[in-house]
């Protein structure tokens, strides 16, 4: 069978759906955004795996690609931090996700990893009321963002204290700016752990992945239930 994919810009992009076929009746939909690595060891399969535990939950979840073949740029070589050029893309693999019989369209709830959370907040900035939960794993922000974040959805923050690519205090301005408007919202840091690269991706199966897991399944489902079978 085909792999699934999304068009945005004439462009060609891997889509991956959990579950691969449609349910019989609409339940709330996720999409997971990854960092600019895209796929890569271990961090694909970290992605994966979450995405079909939460589609077992009672979501329909959809993992996007935002590079040709998902192959990025070398992420140490030459690192993308740009979320601009990527916007429209997860605008028309939202679309493409709705397009689904079993994806309540009203009730979207995204996850970002690192350059994806970036992509994640410039689309919400831009397309206010559109999604209703958010989970930011160690994401940067920008003026455009920070200048959206009062219509953002409920927002539940990750990061692990010492992250050199992305420094915790682009998490801990998010919280502030939150707090201001007043939008709820939790900040959760970590300390780094041996053998975190850069201190920045949580180690899969380690602590931080483990509990951050935990308490964004508790997140959303205080603000995006899950539909029971």
């Amino acid at each position: 069978m085909p792999k699934p994919t999304y068009t945005s810009s004439l462009q060609s992009y891997n889509i991956t759906f959990y579950p691969e076929s449609e349910n019989t009746k609409p339940y709330p939909g996720i999409l997971l955004l990854h960092g600019n690595g895209a796929f890569r060891p271990p961090f694909g399969d970290q992605i994966h795996r979450f995405a079909e535990a939460l589609a077992k939950l009672g979501y329909v979840t959809a993992v996007p690609g935002y590079y040709p073949d998902d192959d990025p740029p070398n992420p140490l070589q030459n690192p993308d931090q740009d979320p601009h050029p990527h916007v429209q893309k997860l605008a028309d693999a939202t679309t493409e996700f709705s397009k689904r019989d079993d994806v309540d369209a009203t009730k979207l709830g995204l996850i970002g990893y690192s350059l994806g959370a970036a992509v994640a907040m410039r689309y919400m900035a831009a397309n206010p009321k559109k999604v209703t939960v958010f989970a930011d794993f160690f994401g940067l922000i920008d003026p455009t963002i920070r200048a959206g974040t009062g219509t953002f959805p409920p927002t539940i923050i990750f990061h692990t204290d010492g992250d050199r690519p992305v420094p915790i205090s682009h998490s801990r301005t998010l919280r502030d700016d939150l707090a201001a408007k007043p939008i709820e919202h939790h900040l959760q840091e970590y300390p780094p752990e041996p053998g975190q690269f850069l201190n920045h991706p949580f180690i899969p199966g380690g602590y931080a992945d483990g509990d951050s897991q935990k308490r964004l399944i508790e997140w959303f489902a205080k603000y995006l239930p899950p539909e029971k079978s």
